[in-house]
């Protein structure tokens, strides 16, 4: 790592400890597990997402409360659940809604906190459209992906809003639809895909964040099997409490942690390793992770929404049923959660 990163994070640990934990040019993390050893399995691949997570690794924070922890990144063609169900001592991390169809179809499988207290779902217009609300969009076209058909049908709904037109775009040159006037409006990530608008237009897009219209949704969401849950909880609860601490340092340090990210996990080559890049999407990831609650309260996740939700994402066809809250949530393993 470069020097002026080092300075950063020296505040955290001695120097010499540091050195030791940073001067390697990739994190042992790629290791096969051992039996002992608990995977985080992500559902992406390494980047600002899980800054969280990658901090508390780099610093030793989960070695200091006694877990040995692999974090994995995402591989293509992978389904989260279905990994965590068929690997033990693993703990994975998924949008809500594909947790609750897990659970709708079988799998023995609860969340137990939340990276992010919303969806980053949102939709993003031309800077210069003057559409601020989504009333604005009656009568106009928004593209969205496949996932997010149902979704637009669901807030829609909510907001009586039947005139907004909604059409499938695929992922690939979807801004040159926006760009070009095809759509008035266009699915994206908020914590990632506006900063790439941005540097193509010059301008940051406008942008309806969709947990403001009634997607009422948690992200980058912990989960396991109630067989962890059942046999490991003090392992589980460890590793929240030494991931949470990682989220509050990663917070505190944007511009250091995100240039760690950068320079250490990033695939080479990816948009990942432009630290300028990290840092802005690390900023807005920060917003995701701490709405509407305090410090004290990271990771918390509140029954009655996860509830509300679940059923509504049932009635629009997002999931196939909505499991009750005692079989999808355990609230016993993360002190800070509702």
């Amino acid at each position: 790592m470069k020097r002026r990163s080092l300075l950063k994070f020296s505040s955290y640990l001695g120097a010499t400890v540091l050195l030791t934990r940073l001067g390697q040019t990739k994190p042992a993390l790629a290791q096969s597990a051992e039996p002992d050893v608990l995977t985080m399995q992500l559902d992406w691949v390494f980047n600002v997402q899980f800054a969280g997570l990658l901090l508390a690794e780099q610093l030793g924070l989960y070695q200091d409360k006694g877990v040995n922890v692999v974090i994995k990144p995402w591989e293509s063609g992978m389904i989260v659940p279905e990994e965590v169900v068929k690997n033990p001592l693993t703990i994975g991390c998924a949008e809500q809604n594909l947790i609750l169809d897990a659970q709708a179809q079988g799998a023995p499988i609860k969340a137990i906190a939340t990276m992010f207290q919303a969806s980053p779902y949102a939709l993003m217009m031309m800077p210069d459209s003057g559409l601020t609300t989504l009333a604005d969009l009656a009568g106009k076209t928004v593209g969205v992906h496949v996932d997010g058909l149902k979704v637009m049908e669901l807030v829609k709904g909510v907001n009586n809003l039947p005139t907004i037109e909604v059409v499938e775009v695929p992922y690939e040159n979807k801004l040159d639809r926006l760009i070009q006037g095809e759509v008035a409006a266009l699915q994206c990530y908020a914590v990632d895909e506006p900063i790439g608008f941005a540097q193509q237009v010059g301008e940051a897009p406008l942008l309806l964040p969709m947990d403001q219209y009634g997607y009422n949704a948690y992200a980058q969401t912990f989960f396991t099997t109630t067989t962890v849950l059942e046999q490991q909880p003090d392992q589980v609860s460890a590793f929240l409490e030494a991931s949470f601490e990682g989220w509050k340092r990663a917070l505190a340090d944007i511009s250091g942690t995100a240039q760690m990210v950068a320079e250490i996990y990033a695939e080479p080559d990816s948009k990942y390793t432009d630290v300028d890049y990290q840092t802005q999407s690390l900023a807005l990831v920060g917003e995701y992770v701490m709405r509407g609650i305090s410090e004290a309260e990271l990771g918390v996740i509140s029954a009655a929404q996860w509830q509300e939700t679940a059923e509504l994402m049932a009635d629009y066809g997002i999931i196939t049923a909505a499991p009750s809250v005692e079989a999808s949530l355990d609230l016993s393993v993360w002190p800070g959660t509702l």
